[in-house]
């Protein structure tokens, strides 16, 4: 689950292949594309389509707006081919341009009311959302105009095709589900548009839904556990304590939070000397797509159980603290990549973070304030909270959260250690094969 704190998809939501686009590609499609409103646009789209036989080559205009070989896609394992090339592409050019935009509407208009293709509307929903870009491109000045809610549209046909629907049968619970992503993409969507009552309504919707199918069954209400329309992650992990931040009466369960504290100064220090040259310290821009001005860097010290050459080098008395409490519960399975890690991070002054939220109901976040603290936000589910120098804040990170330094008087530098819940024991693996992340062992399934 690639950058699953925020709104987007998950990088593996959408294939990179040229046959990622080729399922249903048959002639019916493309009639179909005709008769809804014209469909010229979009059957010009279909014309090189896999089934159809040639495709243009690999960095051909017509494939992807956006490509890896520009450095315009922040997931690695996949590409972002989608129609309207040429259209979309003529709108970012001339946003001026009242011509320009009326025609690339039409042609991502033509192609929702046309296409059934499950990859399609993924792939556009993606496109649209801003969900695999590095910068923001449709949302760029309003976050609810024309090319945002057609993405919206697009997700929400999505949550009601068939193969999206089908996930409820062949993914576990601990496994990134088609519905409850984009459900969560889209409520936080609709949330930073400062449409809430849609947000609201597609929530209402998505936690009464029941599912009949071949292999699972859910009754109305339990097949998205969602607990509170500020608490949407993709991965719900039954049985939890859902508690937007944890105080410190109950750190008896979380240690981590008392070794940060007691090992501030090490902290402080390492960090303050990896500041004075932060491209040697390995620091790069974190979550850029979350922000549109600003600057947020961050060095990772541990991430996929590994402690980072920046850890062992940059950081070493630190590292040597971390390496006796992580991880947290060894063997037991991760359902994200972020189930535990470490990283310091550093906001610009003026910096302000979108609302978003991470993967799954099972990871805390703990942070320690080190510098520049004074003004800086911490926002959880509306409410608003302040770091400290050398004292933790443990939250849970799956609930809303927006982070800003607009009021800041310098740069804010704090270290995060993302933590697995208390409550996961090998129980919560009983009949599961699999996680989103990794393999449960036979033993424990």
């Amino acid at each position: 689950l690639a950058h699953p704190t925020s709104g987007r998809a998950p990088c593996r939501a959408a294939r990179s292949a040229p046959a990622a686009m080729s399922k249903g590609r048959g002639g019916n499609l493309a009639a179909l594309a005709v008769v809804a409103g014209g469909g010229l646009l979009h059957a010009a789209w279909r014309a090189w389509s896999p089934q159809g036989g040639q495709q243009p080559e690999e960095g051909s205009e017509d494939i992807a707006l956006f490509t890896h070989a520009n450095n315009q896609l922040h997931c690695d394992d996949r590409e972002l081919r989608h129609p309207c090339v040429k259209e979309l592409r003529n709108y970012i050019e001339d946003r001026e341009s009242s011509d320009a935009r009326a025609i690339a509407l039409d042609c991502v208009k033509d192609v929702l009311a046309a296409s059934d293709e499950y990859w399609e509307l993924k792939n556009m929903t993606h496109l649209l959302l801003d969900l695999d870009t590095v910068d923001h491109v449709f949302d760029t000045n309003t976050r609810d105009n024309e090319f945002v809610m057609a993405g919206l549209q697009f997700a929400e046909k999505l949550m009601q095709h068939p193969e999206c629907l089908g996930d409820f049968d062949k993914k576990n619970e601990l496994e990134c589900r088609c519905v409850p992503l984009y459900a969560k993409v889209s409520t936080l969507k609709y949330k930073n548009a400062g449409m809430i009552q849609e947000a609201k309504d597609l929530f209402n919707r998505v936690t009464s839904m029941a599912w009949d199918g071949k292999v699972r069954k859910y009754a109305a209400g339990d097949a998205v556990l969602w607990d509170d329309f500020q608490h949407t992650p993709q991965i719900w992990v039954r049985g939890l304590r859902s508690q937007q931040v944890w105080p410190r009466e109950t750190w008896d369960q979380l240690p981590i939070c008392k070794v940060l504290e007691d090992n501030f100064e090490t902290l402080r220090v390492e960090t303050e000397r990896s500041l004075r040259n932060e491209a040697d310290s390995g620091y790069e821009d974190a979550y850029r797509f979350l922000y549109e001005k600003g600057e947020w860097n961050r060095v990772m010290l541990y991430h996929k159980r590994q402690f980072t050459e920046e850890c062992e080098t940059i950081f070493p008395k630190t590292c040597a603290v971390l390496k006796k409490h992580l991880p947290s519960k060894p063997g037991l399975p991760w359902t994200s990549d972020q189930n535990e890690q470490v990283m310091v991070i550093k906001m610009k002054e003026g910096t302000d973070v979108e609302t978003h939220s991470g993967p799954a109901n099972n990871i805390l976040n703990i942070h320690i304030g080190i510098s520049g603290l004074e003004g800086a936000k911490l926002i959880i589910a509306n409410k608003t909270y302040e770091w400290e120098e050398g004292k933790v804040i443990a939250w849970d990170g799956s609930y809303d959260h927006r982070v800003h330094c607009l009021e800041c008087k310098q740069d804010r530098v704090i270290m995060m250690v993302r933590y697995m819940h208390p409550d996961m024991t090998p129980e919560h693996y009983k009949g599961i094969d699999r996680t989103h992340f990794e393999d449960v062992p036979k033993e424990m399934q």
